[in-house]
């Protein structure tokens, strides 16, 4: 536990520093590597102190949010974990989306936009969609695999029907992929803010000033609207979800 105060008490800096004898994150599977260097185990279904340390080194120093999977996890964890490693994964994915909210503060139109501020949400959120990664990364909507592409990809849906998207139905392509990153992102800022009930001295502190920021420019992120294609899949999955069965489908038929 001595490492994983430690790692908080060096994110509670706006340039934290940190024990070079920390494994680092440099490709996917890396986390029970720096979970190991702390000194245990990595668990993201069940998390506990140095699993959330880990993910905040992952997120604070190595900008790889993505490298990690179980989104909802984390922002669970956010929302209402205490203890030194949950605090160190606050003020981490705090501090990353609080380096990048002043650049993406602004009308995203163009394709350099989307995927700028995709590359900006893969790498400071934890768990985030791993299609982010690739678009930010330059990859083309149309040749990727259809699985991770933001036009079919689960990860992308998920995000998109959060209560701060615009519906699993959204878009299509390149603007599809943005829109989902910012609910992604909205969801993390309101789990941060829900976490700073239960943070108390110095993280706090500094948890709220990253907020601020965060707060201030979320607003004002906005990617290009885009329509959906028709026949678009997830809109008739959503529709027929929201179906009502047949006239009296669950009657009992007379009998013959």
């Amino acid at each position: 536990m001595g490492r994983v105060e430690a790692i908080r008490d060096e994110l509670e800096k706006d340039a934290p520093s940190f024990d070079d004898s920390l494994a680092s994150c440099t490709k996917d599977g890396c986390a029970p590597d720096v979970a190991k260097s702390i000194g245990g185990g990595f668990d993201e279904k069940k998390p506990d102190q140095i699993s959330a340390a880990t993910v905040a080194l992952v997120v604070a120093r190595d900008k790889r949010g993505s490298a990690v999977g179980a989104p909802d996890v984390w922002l669970a964890a956010m929302r209402k974990a205490t203890g030194p490693g949950a605090d160190a994964l606050r003020l981490a994915t705090a501090l990353a989306m609080s380096r990048v909210a002043d650049k993406n503060a602004r009308a995203l139109d163009t394709d350099a936009d989307a995927r700028a501020f995709l590359a900006d949400v893969a790498a400071s959120i934890p768990g985030a969609c791993k299609t982010y990664e690739a678009l930010g990364g330059g990859a083309d909507p149309d040749k990727m695999p259809p699985v991770d592409s933001p036009d079919h990809s689960a990860c992308v849906q998920r995000d998109l029907a959060r209560k701060e998207g615009p519906g699993g139905g959204y878009g299509e392509g390149l603007f599809r992929g943005a829109a989902g990153a910012l609910a992604l992102w909205k969801a993390a800022a309101a789990s941060l803010h829900d976490g700073d009930a239960v943070m108390k001295g110095e993280a706090k502190s500094a948890l709220e000033k990253r907020l601020a920021t965060i707060d201030a420019a979320t607003p004002k992120i906005a990617p290009k609207i885009v329509a959906a294609p028709p026949g678009n899949s997830w809109s008739q999955m959503e529709d027929e979800h929201n179906t009502r069965l047949g006239e009296d489908a669950g009657a009992p038929r007379p009998r013959r």
